[in-house]
């Protein structure tokens, strides 16, 4: 009589839809797992892309996987044609344009066998389309913990403990046991949740792997997460019956454990919308369901969901993004609003100011096609400064970014500058930046020297010392201000090509609280059709010139009393920051001849203004050439 035969270990479920640019890689991480005792149910749900003749090429003759064709039934229904087939003793789901390390089935099943556990988690490496990457641990509000390879075991004993791990399916391995007859609710979105906190109900702990083992793709487009679309608002069904799954389980802790969880989820939910009007409903649906089961909007327990959403859903607009664009490269632009269109949070406004007819056309072509949320305005400045006063005028967010066209914003800068804005109650916000779109040239936004500690400025937003105000580099993009403390104190932008100089100077002498980020918000281009926004096109020394106009118009505009404050010597050590800012901005051919004529131009400039008597501090580093230009008077006298 013939034997049957031998069970998998695993069932590792891979439910597939139109990925035919993911399904090989996907696949192929299942077929390099190092424990190889598991089956792949390979679920084709009605592909109309090449997905299923994709995944057959990769599968070949392996007689580990199944291919199984059905018509379209949604991921919650293919999901269950899995769970109807599944022969092993442990399930995994794998969705088919994410992929595993290497040894992901083996030490999760490992963690599950000498434990007796009945699942197990582990940790996500999110994978974005420029091959960048980010790791979390998949527990809310720990996300750093992701990568000491220890395994932990979480106690589940009430709701509240439950709900602070990713309610994925994907991410963990499960005893057959734990879930034999759940099954995923199908005809809806958001069904991860329902079949989480329903295994969840059935065990007291959850073990997890402190290792991104589970690699989920991000920002493709078609995924269910990111789309724009009105069944955002079946999320409101499927907290219906959470709540109703939470209070009937007889576990503590249901109805604070809800109010956290519907808070993260209706935000989550926001965060895929950028079409005004859809956003805005779903903004008043979001407030009349936590009115109607009286919950608090509650943000605070994981600094990933945005308190900035709670300002939206009371009809507020957390936020205005301002790009000035003279239209001369349309490239610029679009790098500025795709970074911008990565903002998962907070809810903003775009007003894109153009200065010509031409310009302003072009970008109410690209706002049409791709960024629902943007506004080309027309303005008839020159300036990169007077462009953003003027745009200020336009603006409705009660907190504004100035975002210098080519200039790129990191994805959860906008969230962390606003959250952190509205946490600490501060008036103005700087950032660590990068300079350049690529590499790891970062910049504090400080010329430090001993008398400002930047660990100091991050511990705790406060008003800064006229020290650490005069450090303060004069950048546009990596800035955040409250628009009232603007309106308040009539702060602009200056002139020339320093533009930001006296805006940042004079911010950081008069807000009561300013916050420093440590951690990278923004890319400053440096290519030179960036650079040359700040700058009419003139050659050689003739630029220096419009460096000038601007310092002379911050010393000027400070006024007497903000002027009284700041460290003896502060217009020499501005000027020194101009002149080395010019001096690298030098290029080929016959840069030495120019160094020399701009050397000697400046020396002229600095000593019409004073500024070649002192000997007074300059920022750390200054170069030979600059301390000596402006300390020529200083140096005469000694000698004489």
């Amino acid at each position: 009589m013939p034997q049957p035969e031998p069970r998998p270990l695993i069932s590792v479920i891979v439910p597939v839809y139109d990925v035919g640019n993911h399904v090989a890689d996907c696949l192929r991480s299942l077929q390099a797992q190092t424990l190889g005792d598991f089956e792949a149910l390979v679920i084709d749900d009605g592909s109309t892309d090449d997905s299923a003749a994709i995944a057959q090429d990769v599968i070949g003759s392996d007689p580990r996987f199944q291919l199984i064709r059905q018509s379209n039934m949604g991921l919650s229904g293919a999901r269950n044609t899995g769970l109807d087939l599944a022969q092993g003793s442990f399930i995994a789901f794998l969705d088919s344009d994410d992929r595993l390390a290497p040894d992901y089935l083996s030490r999760l099943w490992q963690a599950l066998e000498t434990t007796g556990a009945d699942w197990v988690s582990c940790g996500i490496r999110f994978c974005f389309p420029n091959d960048q990457y980010a790791d979390h641990s998949a527990i809310h509000g720990r996300a750093e913990q992701h990568s000491s390879g220890q395994l932990k075991r979480y106690p589940q004993q009430n709701w509240e403990e439950a709900i602070s791990h990713f309610p994925s399916a994907w991410n963990k391995l499960y005893r057959q046991t734990l879930i034999e007859g759940l099954r995923f609710p199908e005809g809806t979105w958001f069904e991860d949740h329902e079949f989480y906190y329903q295994a969840a109900a059935r065990t007291d702990h959850l073990l997890h792997v402190e290792a991104p083992l589970y690699l989920q793709t991000r920002a493709r487009e078609g995924q269910i997460t990111g789309r724009d679309s009105d069944r955002v608002f079946e999320q409101f069904l499927v907290l219906d019956r959470v709540k109703q799954l939470m209070q009937s389980s007889g576990r503590s802790g249901a109805d604070l454990a809800f109010e956290k969880i519907a808070s993260r989820l209706l935000f989550e939910r926001s965060t895929a919308l950028r079409e005004p009007e859809r956003r805005s409903r779903y903004a008043s649906a979001c407030a009349a369901y936590l009115a109607k089961h009286q919950l608090t909007y509650a943000p605070d327990w994981d600094p990933h969901i945005s308190r900035a959403w709670g300002l939206e859903i009371t009809g507020e607009l957390p936020l205005s993004v301002i790009i000035p664009w003279g239209g001369q490269d349309i490239d610029l632009l679009q790098i500025s609003l795709q970074s911008l269109a990565l903002q998962g949070a907070p809810g903003r406004e775009i007003l894109i100011l153009c200065n010509s007819e031409q310009a302003l056309s072009q970008a109410q072509a690209l706002a049409e096609q791709h960024h629902p949320e943007a506004r080309a305005l027309r303005h008839h400045e020159t300036e990169l400064g007077a462009a953003c006063n003027a745009a200020l005028q336009a603006a409705q967010g009660q907190y504004v970014n100035f975002l210098v066209a080519g200039d790129a914003l990191s994805e959860m800068g906008l969230h962390e500058w606003v959250d952190g804005l509205i946490h600490s109650q501060a008036d103005f916000a700087v950032s660590v930046f990068r300079q350049g779109l690529e590499g790891e040239d970062y910049h504090s936004s400080f010329y430090q020297d001993e008398t400002v500690s930047l660990d100091a400025l991050a511990a705790k937003p406060a008003a800064y010392s006229p020290e650490a105000a005069l450090a303060l580099d004069g950048q546009i993009s990596p800035k955040l201000y409250r628009r009232a403390f603007l309106s308040e104190t009539g702060l602009e932008f200056g002139t020339g090509a320093l533009p930001g100089w006296k805006m940042a100077l004079q911010a950081a002498l008069q807000a009561e609280k300013t916050a420093y980020f440590q951690h990278s918000g923004c890319d400053i281009n440096q290519s030179p059709e960036a650079l040359s926004q700040y700058l009419p096109q003139s050659k050689s020394n003739g630029v220096f010139r419009h460096f000038l106009r601007s310092l002379d118009q911050l010393d000027r505009g400070l006024g007497p009393d903000l002027a009284a404050r700041l460290p003896q010597g502060w217009q020499r050590r501005l000027f020194g920051r101009a002149l080395r800012q010019r001096i690298a901005r030098l290029k080929p051919p016959f840069r030495q001849l120019k160094l020399g004529l701009l050397s000697a131009s400046a020396t002229w400039a600095a000593f019409r203004r004073g500024l070649t008597r002192g000997q007074t501090p300059l920022d750390p580093g200054e170069g030979r050439r600059i301390a000596s230009l402006l300390s020529i008077e200083a140096r005469f006298r000694g000698n004489s």
